[in-house]
């Protein structure tokens, strides 16, 4: 008898976790969170009316369609929070150097490289030496020193390494954040692929780089 009692109480935890996780789905106000404690409570209640036996099929049957159902609305909400990321990447770029640009062509360009978040006193290019990344800064700041002595500051909007990404030389000046900085880093190698095969898109970098470089040459010294 004494194991019997013990063999029920085990088939029981199931049950009793799963019926804990839906009330707490009933209690949260995070949409995302409230479906997550849904799918896992209703998981579980198969696998107690799996343990517990009897006719159970058509609580399964009800379990597994409101399981589907939250997880074909778990999905929305990824697809969605991706689509409101990729919006708002898009409509950083759009303020700046790329503003007029369409959203198909700021798409292709998110593809030539990545968004990065930098720290204050973070190199991006040292004198001299080669330049493997084009950077535009989106938020933040950079100081520009050459010959040892501080020529510049860039702020948002502004590229680094533009003059290597157009000449193919080495880098003219030695860049580094003064202040954290958010920025979106195009891989030279991906840029010069786009522009091998005649993309448009970096047809329209090229413009914009260009522009750019001239707003920094008209500067006074």
């Amino acid at each position: 008898m004494e194991d019997t009692g013990t063999l029920f109480l085990w088939s029981d935890i199931p049950g009793h976790v799963s019926y804990v996780l839906i009330a707490i789905s009933y209690w949260l106000t995070n949409i995302f969170w409230l479906r997550v404690a849904a799918v896992v409570g209703l998981a579980l209640e198969i696998v107690y009316f799996r343990v517990a036996g009897g006719a159970m099929h058509a609580g399964i049957a009800w379990d597994v369609i409101f399981i589907l159902i939250n997880l074909y609305q778990l999905y929305r909400l990824v697809a969605e929070r991706r689509a409101l990321a990729s919006l708002a990447e898009v409509q950083m770029l759009r303020q700046g150097v790329f503003s007029g640009f369409e959203s198909t062509q700021l798409a292709r360009i998110l593809k030539t490289g990545s968004w990065r978040d930098i720290p204050a006193g973070t190199r991006l290019t040292d004198e001299g030496q080669p330049v493997r990344e084009l950077v535009l800064l989106c938020e933040g700041g950079a100081t520009v020193v050459a010959a040892g002595r501080e020529v510049a500051h860039l702020r948002g909007g502004a590229f680094v390494g533009e003059m290597a990404f157009v000449t193919g030389n080495l880098a003219s000046a030695t860049v580094t954040t003064s202040r954290p900085t958010r920025a979106f880093v195009f891989d030279m190698s991906r840029v010069r692929a786009l522009a091998e095969a005649n993309d448009p898109v970096a047809s329209d970098l090229h413009r914009v780089i260009g522009k750019d470089l001239a707003r920094k040459l008209a500067k006074p010294a």
